[in-house]
């Protein structure tokens, strides 16, 4: 084996490794996911129900986000989190099974919001908003702000957990659905990466070793390497729960 031959088989392993720890880290991740909220979201303690009290006006629960906005005085406003955080505020609610749970001000719980209701709390309420706001993202420092979202007495909620016993889980969204749905995305993400992997090895080995074929794989192996490292931060950001998952956002210039 002469040297070039050497390095190419070299460069194919380093590429193989850094495939499969990609993809070990993502699994790795979706079961602790799992694993985290598999008491929480099990048949017995995942039960549907409605706002029915709370304690301190219509709200029973709270998430809620600070963010910097940050522009360069003619733009968009650019917007990432700083915190995130939930606050089970009190009330009761009325389970579809006719219990009725309470839930005590400042109760150990995550508040999941679905993203769209997120974003659209954090939406541009118009010209005067962005213009109000934009001085203040103009300077170093930004400009800081926070966006809520509510549970609300008449909202149907799920309820993950016993009240009590465990850190809950209050869900405007079915938690079914984001489990299903992370174990899909991980599953993707597994079998791209292996998929595209296999297909630029194959290329790379096509004989003639060296020729166009081999070379072309070798490039696309290349672009490969470094769009898996892209491909693994999407998916540890798509399957991150509700209470985590990063909101930041745009404030584009209104018109007029």
């Amino acid at each position: 084996m002469d040297f070039t031959s050497f390095m190419a088989g070299f460069a194919l392993l380093a590429f193989w490794l850094n495939t499969l720890l990609i993809a070990g880290a993502g699994l790795s991740e979706c079961l602790a996911l799992r694993r985290r909220y598999a008491a929480r979201l099990a048949a017995g303690n995942l039960r549907r129900g409605t706002v029915v009290a709370a304690e301190d006006g219509e709200e029973v629960a709270r998430w809620r986000a600070r963010q910097v906005g940050r522009s360069n005085g003619r733009g968009p406003i650019l917007f990432h989190d700083r915190a995130r955080g939930s606050t089970v505020l009190g009330g009761a609610l009325q389970l579809e099974d006719g219990t009725r749970v309470v839930l005590p001000a400042g109760a150990d719980g995550e508040v999941w919001i679905a993203q769209d209701r997120k974003r659209r709390a954090a939406a541009c309420d118009g010209v005067e908003a962005f213009a109000a706001a934009l001085p203040g993202a103009s300077r170093a420092a930004g400009w800081e702000r926070s966006v809520e979202a509510t549970l609300r007495v008449g909202d149907t909620i799920w309820l993950g957990g016993q009240v009590g016993s465990a850190a809950i889980v209050l869900a405007d969204l079915d938690p079914r659905a984001w489990r299903a749905r992370i174990t899909g995305l991980t599953a993707a993400l597994i079998g791209g990466l292996l998929a595209v992997a296999g297909g630029c090895t194959l290329l790379c080995l096509w004989p003639p070793v060296f020729g166009t074929l081999s070379k072309i794989g070798a490039f696309a192996a290349v672009v490969a390497f470094n769009l898996f490292q892209l491909a693994g931060k999407l998916h540890h950001d798509a399957i991150q729960p509700p209470p985590e998952r990063t909101l930041e956002g745009v404030w584009a210039r209104p018109r007029g």
